[in-house]
Formats: structure tokens, sequence, C-alpha cells
């Protein structure tokens, strides 16, 4: 009989989160993440003219990337199986945030690939660069699929991926009102007229970009990516605690 790891002791964890990967990752490139990528390329072609537009496809593109195993595994009823592996619900909940980061680059480097790809394409008169031209953009990426993960992932180790799912979305509406609410209306569209609401990614960039004129890059990108971080390591304590507890 093989006995599960202490998931107290550091090396025990270690070693199942590294075998968790290797599993997940086998997943992973199966079949899944090369149509997702079409899709992708295929909707940038009608998006990337469109800044908002095409940035929200490739925050999509992330959370995707990140769910793929995790919706397989609920498609196929196979999640519980997780538990009579020798590993940790520990090591389980982080290895799930190391597939995230880890997709979140993915989605972040075929956003600016994609965009250089089609550049010959897009409009040579517009006046503003793209947003995954600028710093601002790249950070506002970053900053919007840390969000994402920070907010779902727990949500998902407590509830599971449907009812997750549901409180996610409940979530998300209620935060959008209430930047919404304190930031006002008539935010532009990144050179592409303006909306009769602020685009979901403009109220996080224009305080990047405020960070960048009063700090600079080098204090914004600090304050940027530890924030960052930061939500992401308690988003993964709480995660951690709410699947310690959960029953299957």
């Amino acid at each position: 009989m093989v006995s599960r790891p202490d998931p107290l002791n550091p090396r025990n964890r270690g070693a199942s989160v590294a075998q968790l990967l290797r599993k997940e990752w086998m997943v992973f490139w199966f079949r899944g993440p090369l149509f997702l990528f079409g899709v992708d390329v295929f909707a940038s072609l009608q998006t990337v003219f469109v800044d908002e537009a095409f940035f929200l496809l490739n925050v999509a593109l992330a959370g995707g990337l990140a769910l793929y195993v995790p919706v397989i595994e609920w498609y196929q009823e196979s999640d519980k199986m997780l538990h009579s592996l020798p590993v940790s619900r520990s090591a389980v909940v982080i290895t799930r945030y190391v597939i995230a980061v880890m997709a979140g680059g993915i989605a972040g480097l075929a956003w600016t690939a994609t965009g250089r790809l089609l550049l010959p394409f897009l409009d040579a008169q517009r006046a503003t660069p793209a947003m995954w031209m600028t710093l601002d953009g790249i950070l506002t990426f970053i900053v919007c699929t840390g969000l994402l993960f920070a907010l779902f992932l727990p949500l998902y180790f407590r509830l599971g991926m449907g009812k997750g799912a549901l409180g996610f979305m409940a979530s998300s509406l209620i935060l959008l009102a209430i930047g919404y609410g304190t930031r006002g209306l008539g935010v532009g569209s990144g050179g592409h007229g303006t909306l009769p609401f602020p685009a979901p990614s403009g109220l996080i960039r224009m305080r990047i970009s405020e960070l960048l004129a009063g700090m600079g890059v080098a204090g914004t990108l600090t304050t940027v990516l530890l924030g960052t971080a930061l939500l992401l390591g308690l988003s993964l304590r709480l995660s951690q605690r709410w699947y310690g507890r959960r029953e299957f």
C-alpha cells in the first residue's frame, strides 16, 4: 500500500508538485492547446484592429490554457481520482497555480507575437500604439490575468468547476460595477473612439499609466509585479485552506 506523503514535509510536497506537473503537462499538450491556439489566431484576424477585443481574447486564452486540464477532469468526472494518488491536497493547489502562471506567460507571448505577425495589416494611420506595444499595456495584461486566476481558483477549489464558474461570474460583475462606479463614465478605448462605459482593461491601465508617470519604469515594474505576486500568494493560501476542508 502506497502511503500519502506528509503534506508538512517541504521535500515531499516538492516531489508531489513535480509529479503532478509532469502528469498535467502530458495531458495539457495532448490536443487542447493546439485547438485553443488555432482559435486564437483565427479570432485575432478579426480583433487585432480593436485593442480591447484583442486584449480580452488573449486574457481568455490564458484562462483557457490554465483551466484546460481541470475542465477535462470535471467533464470526465475524474477529478476525484486525484485523491487516490500519493500526493497532498496542498500539492494539487500549488500545481494548479504554477500551471496558471505558465498559461498567463504563454498567452502574453502569443498576444505580442500575434500582434507583431499581423502588424503589417494594422492601420498605419492610427495615432497611438497598440496595447501590446506599450509597457502599460503589457503590465495591464499581467494584472488582469493575475486577477483572473486569483479570483477564480479559490472558488474552483471550494465549490468545484460548475459552481465555481458561476461564483466567479457573479463576483466579476460585482467588481466591475464597483470599478465603473468609482471611475466614472466615458473612458477612451485606446484611439478607436469613445465607449459609453469604461473598457474593462481601461480601469487598470490608467492607474498603471499614472504609476509610470509618478514612479518611473523601475518603480512601476516593482510595484505591479510584487503586487500581483502578493495577490496570487494570498489566493493560493485561501485555495489551500478551502480545498483542505472540502468534502469529496
